[in-house]
């Protein structure tokens, strides 16, 4: 797996907040000054992981995923990262996609980092988040990739 795609969003929060730094010290702006601006960084990175953040997902155990699959109804599974930047800022599309979708699809959003989520990357492999994945009736992939799949693409799935 890419851990700095997997991590990305504490790391390029970590880069903005030293760049930011950097500058205003350049700047010779005073300490309190310095200060205000890096708790104030700091508190909008930490509000947007939170309000941002996809959380534990639906897989608690790979037997989850397997009588999905076997239950006749097209699957759309999303591998996620909560530390990734592009998880975070598709999470709303997600949603989106997912309220459309409800009632006509599985819908099986993994966390990468847990146990279960970590089987199943091993049983389909891929090293990339968001990771997006649809599946047929029958179980059979139909589709993958790192965007949100196009309607065309989940009306075939069904």
């Amino acid at each position: 797996m890419n851990l700095l795609n997997q991590f990305s969003y504490p790391l390029i929060a970590a880069g903005v907040l030293a760049a930011i730094s950097l500058l205003l010290i350049r700047l010779r702006v005073r300490l309190p000054a310095l200060i205000a601006v890096q708790t104030t960084l700091v508190v909008v990175f930490i509000a947007g992981f939170l309000f941002l953040r996809t959380g534990d997902g639906d897989l608690s155990d790979i037997t989850v995923y397997d009588a999905l699959v076997a239950n006749e109804r097209p699957t759309f599974i999303e591998f996620f990262s909560n530390f990734c930047t592009g998880c975070l800022v598709m999470r709303p599309s997600v949603d989106a996609l997912i309220e459309d979708i409800d009632g006509d699809f599985n819908v099986l959003r993994v966390n990468i980092h847990s146990d279960a989520g970590r089987a199943l990357i091993d049983r389909l492999t891929f090293s990339f988040t968001p990771e997006f994945i649809v599946l047929d009736a029958d179980g059979r992939e139909v589709w993958r990739d790192h965007v949100l799949p196009s309607s065309d693409i989940l009306q075939r799935a069904q």
